[in-house]
């Protein structure tokens, strides 16, 4: 629907107009992330301009029905996040009093793991000037050798204002314009009237906003881009490959026939279960790889047992895996995904208690297998694998094996994007060892 036509049909177009003009000025901000006479303008105009949202609606009361009883039940929700208390107490100062005490920090933290249990040092901008504090935190020399090989570096500009120490300013700011988002939908669903749409381009992407807390898809991961990632071993740069995969019908048609499929067999129409995915594509996977000898990295994002997102992961390091499961739990959120699946080429090996962050692909020992597992937002992890046996240029696959309800340590920000608790038995697969396929740590795609 056109502006125009919008503004015509629709009697909360005032408000919708209003909480667009914040979605620009977030962008402003920004924009002006490295400006700080820009991003101090551009945010506390964005905080001024989202409080004026509810102002508007409150003046069109007279629309409603039974406005107050709503509207109040609605403020109680509001009062009882301390962001939200936050937002308004900072609008009131910038009016009232003058500008916020906002400072820039550089946040380094090195990454060698899927949890969130790294060593990282925040410290003014102006002052910053090397992370050997951290490296020379790191407690054993077995973990100290892990970091050197497979850790990553990343240094990140933050802003953060004085009386919200726990927030980066741009992500609050994001977070109470999806709070105020939301009570802006349930006002045209009170009015008998569909919410405002979420495009990007010419995709409708609404479905995803309830795990997105109301939130545009661009005001997830934003800090990805004002984030710079070293690879500890190399000193180099890492620019990690990510890229969505579209099927249109004439590949698909190519595709069927080169590896003789069925396009109806790949996602089953009758099973609701994503477990059927799962089996839909790992039967897939096996004739693939079966003619090309061979399979790519490639994570399915599904809404139930359909797919919502498709992306191919070009991994070169192991490290990089670390930084692609993170960048993976982002896409997750925007686009309210509850299932991930992901295909790849795994190595495993069993636990050597004297080597005890040798990966799976540097024993000796070490089988390769074509994997797919399967995590939900409420189930338990479901794992597909065949072992590969390569005899010169051939290439056979075993039978097909099902594990379930295996610790797949590498979904652990996956789990915490979905606010899921990581289950006790990944951490003590972690720290007793297990680390086999099953474990999905331990092991690396094959490149």
């Amino acid at each position: 629907m056109t502006e125009g036509k919008h503004e015509n049909r629709c009697p909360l177009s005032a408000v919708d107009r209003r909480l667009g003009d914040v979605h620009r000025h977030w962008h402003e901000a920004e924009r002006g992330y490295f400006d700080p006479e820009s991003f101090r303008i551009s945010i506390q105009t964005t905080i001024q301009t989202l409080r004026t949202v509810t102002f508007i609606l409150q003046n069109n009361k007279r629309l409603f029905t039974d406005f107050d009883p709503w509207y109040e039940s609605w403020q109680d929700r509001l009062r009882a996040e301390p962001l939200m208390r936050w937002m308004v107490d900072a609008r009131n100062k910038i009016e009232k009093q003058g500008d916020l005490e906002a400072h820039s920090f550089v946040r380094a933290e090195i990454m060698a793991s899927y949890y969130e249990e790294g060593p990282r040092m925040e410290v003014p901008a102006e002052l910053f000037q090397s992370p050997a504090e951290l490296i020379n935190g790191i407690s054993t020399e077995a973990l100290r050798k892990h970091v050197f090989k497979d850790g990553i570096l990343r240094i990140q500009r933050r802003w953060v204002e004085n009386s919200l120490p726990d927030y980066e300013l741009l992500d609050a700011v994001g977070i109470a314009y999806g709070k105020v988002a939301e009570l802006v939908a349930d006002a045209h669903r009170q009015l008998g009237l569909e919410p405002p749409s979420t495009m990007v381009g010419d995709i409708d992407r609404t479905e995803g906003e309830g795990s997105r807390g109301g939130r545009l898809p661009c005001m997830i991961g934003h800090g990805d881009a004002r984030s710079h990632d070293v690879w500890i071993a190399t000193g180099q740069p890492m620019a990690i490959e990510s890229r969505a995969i579209k099927f249109d019908r004439e590949s698909a048609e190519q595709a069927a026939t080169k590896y003789g499929l069925d396009p109806k067999g790949i996602f089953p129409s009758t099973d609701p279960a994503p477990e059927a995915t799962l089996n839909g594509l790992f039967a897939t996977a096996r004739k693939m790889f079966s003619v090309d000898g061979h399979h790519d990295t490639i994570a399915f994002l599904l809404k139930g047992a359909r797919p919502v997102n498709l992306r191919q992961l070009a991994l070169q390091e192991h490290g990089e895996k670390y930084l692609v499961m993170r960048m993976l739990a982002n896409e997750v959120i925007k686009y309210g995904a509850d299932g991930v699946i992901i295909l790849s080429e795994i190595w495993s090996a069993r636990y050597d208690s004297s080597n005890p962050y040798r990966r799976a692909a540097d024993a000796p020992e070490r089988e390769e297998f074509l994997s797919a597992i399967l995590v939900t937002k409420t189930g338990i992890p479901v794992q597909q694998l065949a072992l590969i046996m390569r005899d010169g240029d051939g290439v056979t696959l075993g039978e097909t094996q099902t594990l379930r309800d295996q610790p797949q340590i590498a979904f652990a920000p996956i789990y915490a994007a979905w606010g899921r608790a990581i289950p006790n038995a990944w951490f003590e697969a972690t720290t007793m060892g297990a680390r086999d396929a099953s474990s999905g740590e331990g092991t690396t795609t094959s490149v």
